[in-house]
């Protein structure tokens, strides 16, 4: 009795992650989307996905599990073929263009806008923002908790360490090391 149990709650299990992952994987079909009918997308995803967003997705992209991806109105995201994601952060507002054989890392953030603000008097806004454009090239491999800001250009074949904050262009054929010197300090007893 217990294996047959067992054997209906594997069913189960299958049964209700294969439901999520195909509710998951339509909210990429809107209107404006040219989707590889072999893009895959795991489990306990965030998405906050537009009807009319846009969506270019190649052959074998893989969006794997615990994933917080938004797509705006009249949004872009482009992912390029063989690349795979996970645990990463994704928030467009303008446009986002991922290469292809790419590999983002965990804790990865890609984010293609800043809140506005006015400097007199001083005011940070909730709601309005500044929208740019993140182009990333073929290849790029990025370490855990890399961030990539808005209006910026990667090359291709380029490795970013982890915890980089990619503020500015980076050339083709480049790794990126986030320098940080330890301190260490002995204690006194």
């Amino acid at each position: 009795m217990k294996s047959i149990l067992g054997s209906i709650f594997i069913k189960l299990n299958n049964f209700i992650n294969s439901c999520i992952t195909k509710s998951n994987k339509s909210l990429f079909f809107t209107k404006k989307s040219n989707i590889h009918h072999s893009f895959k997308i795991g489990r306990d995803n965030f998405l906050d996905i537009s009807s009319d967003a846009e969506f270019n997705i190649g052959q074998n992209v893989t969006i794997n599990q615990s994933n917080f991806i938004t797509v705006k109105s009249n949004a872009k995201l482009s992912i390029g073929d063989n690349t795979y994601i996970t645990r990463a952060t994704i928030s467009c507002l303008g446009e986002i263009e991922i290469g292809k054989n790419c590999i983002l890392g965990e804790g990865m953030k890609i984010v293609d806008h800043n809140h506005s603000y006015t400097k007199d008097p001083f005011s940070v806004s909730k709601t309005d923002f500044t929208i740019g454009k993140v182009k990333m090239g073929n290849n790029i491999w990025t370490g855990a908790n890399v961030v990539i800001l808005k209006d910026v250009t990667i090359g291709d074949n380029v490795i970013l360490g982890a915890g980089c904050v990619v503020h500015k262009d980076i050339p083709a054929n480049s790794i990126i090391i986030n320098k940080q010197e330890h301190l260490v300090k002995k204690i006194e007893q």
